[in-house]
């Protein structure tokens, strides 16, 4: 019985005049634009599988609520030709991965390219109402200070090699007055390899383990060889810099992005459900029976 009422509650919430008879291949019809049932049956499965304790016509209805939501907007998007084409697909899957990495998965990609026009749409449409004012960010900046405040770091350079000898012959090479950033040029593995093995400053804690053993050097000291599971790494400490406090100007940016966002997502939620209730929206109920 609770079940029954849960999913009477759902089409309500989405204002769908369901059909017992229509076939289970869909669950959901947004202007005639369908969501394929098995979508919502995997993520389903998946969010069951992260928190097996929740009740999985809960978790059926949350998810619903968001694929139709998607769909509102994605439909809006074909009307206005907002479009993601292959090439900004592949440049985001990098910036999320790095260059090298290969997507086993289409359906993958496909998610990647939605949530990337439904990005687009709610900038186009509502990017220019979401910037806060420097007034309203140096108010934030005033009532947040002490977020804002640096811990001590450190600024360092690395070497990073894939075997420990090869680590100990360079070591070796250091100890006898080798240039630390030519041998990162010619012999690191890791990214930053070709600007002499140099790292922005970092606090302790804010990367791997490892690198903590950084803060344990004075500048121009060289660590013994410290492996991790990227590798056996060889740290040079530039500099140490002191815990202060931020000033505005410092943090402006980050904050202003921050604000921004938020403001985004507020006026994203009002918007949308505008969308939604200007839109036919059903539901099919032999679905979502079957995510009892």
């Amino acid at each position: 019985m609770r079940s029954t009422i849960a999913i009477a509650a759902l089409l309500l919430a989405l204002g769908g005049c369901s059909r017992r008879g229509d076939d289970a291949s869909w669950a959901a019809d947004v202007d005639g634009v369908r969501i394929p049932a098995a979508d919502l049956q995997r993520q389903v499965d998946q969010r069951m599988e992260d928190d097996p304790d929740a009740k999985r016509e809960d978790v059926a209805s949350d998810i619903l609520q968001r694929l139709v939501s998607d769909q509102v907007v994605l439909n809006y998007a074909a009307k206005r030709h907002i479009e993601v084409s292959p090439a900004d697909v592949e440049e985001r899957l990098h910036e999320l991965h790095g260059p090298d990495w290969k997507d086993p998965d289409p359906r993958y990609r496909d998610s990647v390219r939605r949530e990337m026009i439904l990005e687009r749409t709610a900038l186009a449409e509502l990017g220019p109402r979401a910037h806060v004012p420097e007034s309203s960010q140096r108010a934030y900046f005033e009532e947040h200070k002490a977020e804002f405040a640096l811990p001590p770091r450190v600024q360092i350079r690395q070497i990073v090699v894939a075997e420990r000898p090869k680590a100990e012959e360079l070591r070796a090479q250091l100890e006898k007055g080798a240039d630390f950033a030519e041998l990162a040029k010619a012999n690191s593995i890791a990214p930053e390899a070709a600007n002499g093995g140099s790292l922005p400053p970092f606090a302790k804690g804010e990367l791997p383990e490892a690198f903590d053993r950084a803060f344990e050097l004075e500048p121009g000291q060289i660590s013994p060889v410290v492996e991790s599971p990227y590798g056996f790494h060889l740290f040079r400490l530039e500099s140490r810099l002191p815990a202060h406090e931020a000033s505005f100007d410092e943090v402006r940016e980050k904050i202003a992005v921050e604000l921004d966002e938020r403001a985004l997502e507020d006026l994203r939620r009002e918007w949308i459900r505008g969308l939604r209730k200007n839109a036919e929206i059903r539901v099919n109920d032999r679905v979502m029976e079957t995510l009892r």
